[in-house]
């Protein structure tokens, strides 16, 4: 069988910022410690199609404030057949979370600019270097 894989949506499923701190956290040097959370889960749906989420969680505290905290759930709809139950897995585990991974750097991107915060550079991640199956 002939191996097919598609991208059928992309958007944002959830999100969530805030800044605990409010104005206080702009008066105090900017020190920041940034943490960073990813996973990556998928659900089979109707119609033969898979959801791939890509779940950033990141928290930032700056003098021992809380600076910032971002959540961001990047989904896709994906349409994959001919894969062996293996091969699929390391698509979706690896191959999907690859596409969504500049939507949710962008997201954040954005959170943070609007926010007023300094630019968080998320380096790119080789999903398929840290898959282990």
């Amino acid at each position: 069988m002939t191996q097919h894989f598609s991208i059928r949506q992309i958007y944002l499923k959830d999100l969530s910022f805030q800044a605990p701190s409010g104005a206080a956290i702009f008066t105090r040097e900017w020190a920041p410690e940034v943490k960073v959370d990813m996973n990556v889960t998928h659900e089979d749906i109707p119609g033969g199609l898979t959801e791939v989420v890509l779940s950033i969680s990141t928290v930032a505290m700056s003098s021992g404030n809380g600076a910032y905290a971002i959540e961001v759930l990047q989904a896709g709809i994906f349409q994959l057949s001919g894969f062996s139950a293996a091969e699929r897995e390391r698509v979706l585990m690896t191959k999907c979370p690859t596409i969504l991974l500049p939507y949710a750097r962008e997201t954040i991107d954005s959170l943070l600019m609007k926010g007023r915060f300094p630019a968080l550079i998320l380096d790119p991640i080789d999903f398929e270097a840290n898959y282990r199956p």
